[in-house]
């Protein structure tokens, strides 16, 4: 009876801890690949990013779309991720606002490209500062728009 018990109780904690894993891990641990996708994503296009209109359009359209679908990941995550606004105090994830606004910064981001406005760059560089800001992303203050032009442009 004994072996019995213990065969049964190693199932179960067996079987606990892969429902665990699949069911909760794995989701949070796909959100975090995703942020860091972004955070590689917007420094690997940083040129175009902060160029709107002069690179080319071929690699405008390309980054445009590859932003889009970070979006779109990023939105699939955190609906993947169970109990989103309890695991994410737990796991260390930012609110499901936070990624919501993330999310669509990232599609306004992507769509910069198609307007010809003469103040793309300073969209740009605002939106590139609020991803990383809602997605817990570290942005020394060099990378930031300069507070200086943003307060002349205000006035």
């Amino acid at each position: 009876m004994d072996v019995f018990l213990t065969i049964i109780s190693g199932v179960s904690v067996y079987v606990a801890g892969q429902l665990i894993s699949k069911l909760v891990i794995e989701p949070v641990h796909e959100m975090k690949k995703i942020i860091g996708k972004i955070s590689h994503s917007l420094i690997e296009n940083g040129q175009v990013i902060a160029n709107p209109g002069l690179i080319g359009k071929e690699r405008e359209e390309e980054t445009s779309r590859h932003l889009r679908s970070l979006s779109s990941q990023l939105q699939a995550s955190l609906y993947l991720v169970p109990k989103y606004d309890y695991s994410s105090a737990l796991f260390g994830l930012p609110s499901r606002a936070k990624v919501l606004s993330a999310s669509t910064d990232l599609i306004a981001l992507s769509s910069v490209y198609l307007t010809a406005e003469i103040t793309s760059y300073q969209q740009s560089a605002k939106r590139k500062e609020s991803i990383c800001d809602s997605l817990g992303i570290f942005m020394s203050e060099d990378e930031r728009y300069p507070k200086d032009l943003q307060k002349n442009r205000d006035q």
